[in-house]
């Protein structure tokens, strides 16, 4: 155990190339946000977590500025807290949290404002397992969510009947709706094209904890 663990500490140091402390001072690139995001994620799924910036001193250095080196869209659901699932701290992910992880304006102006004033190199869109926005929309009991469920009944259109009566598999058509809507999107499709940002989605297993990359073209090499 104790192995394992200083080898996942080990990885992570080969990551950024310093403590986690450290880290902002350094933009991280989109292979190595990614890379980063699994990582944590491992060690959350193996419970070797390390807890990073999560200090006095980095409530103090954050006080005045953020520098998140990635930005998630997830599900309001209250098991998937991505900061714990990916065993981050303070200032380290911009969140965007919605029933469903769906976008629309005002979720897109967040996500244009991360990418213009705080520069993360990673967008991650994050679904999940038993998600209930989309049980929602396949049981068709959308009533308390309909604004939610046009969006996601948009993305699960393209999906046989069958397909349909699969949770994973709508959650993870939504997933890539979600990315493609993004990756359509002007202002974020001009940042890709410069290679300053890159968006890719995953899959979060409630049962294991482990976060499944279902999204990611062209896809990142880490």
């Amino acid at each position: 155990m104790l192995k394992t663990f200083l080898l996942l500490k080990s990885t992570l140091w080969s990551i950024t190339g310093s403590t986690a402390s450290e880290i902002d001072s350094v933009p991280l690139s989109a292979q190595e946000a990614l890379k980063r995001l699994l990582v944590g994620n491992e060690r959350y799924v193996k419970e070797l977590l390390i807890h990073p910036n999560r200090s006095q001193k980095r409530r103090e250095a954050t006080c005045q500025a953020q520098t998140p080196f990635a930005a998630i869209i997830g599900c309001s659901d209250s098991r998937v807290s991505p900061v714990i699932i990916f065993d981050q701290g303070i200032g380290d992910l911009f969140e965007i949290r919605v029933a469903g992880n769906v976008v629309g304006p005002i979720e897109i102006a967040s996500v244009q404002f991360a990418a213009n004033n705080l520069q993360p190199s990673l967008i991650f869109v994050l679904g999940h397992a038993n998600c209930g926005a989309v049980q929602a929309v396949l049981a068709d009991q959308t009533k308390d969510i309909e604004p939610i469920a046009v969006k996601i009944q948009e993305a699960i259109k393209g999906l046989s009947k069958s397909s349909k009566n699969d949770v994973e598999g709508a959650v993870k058509a939504n997933v890539n709706a979600v990315v493609e809507q993004l990756r359509e999107n002007e202002a974020i499709a001009q940042l890709i094209k410069e290679k300053k940002l890159h968006v890719a989605g995953g899959y979060y297993h409630l049962d294991t904890g482990k976060v499944e990359l279902c999204c990611d073209l062209p896809p990142l090499k880490i």
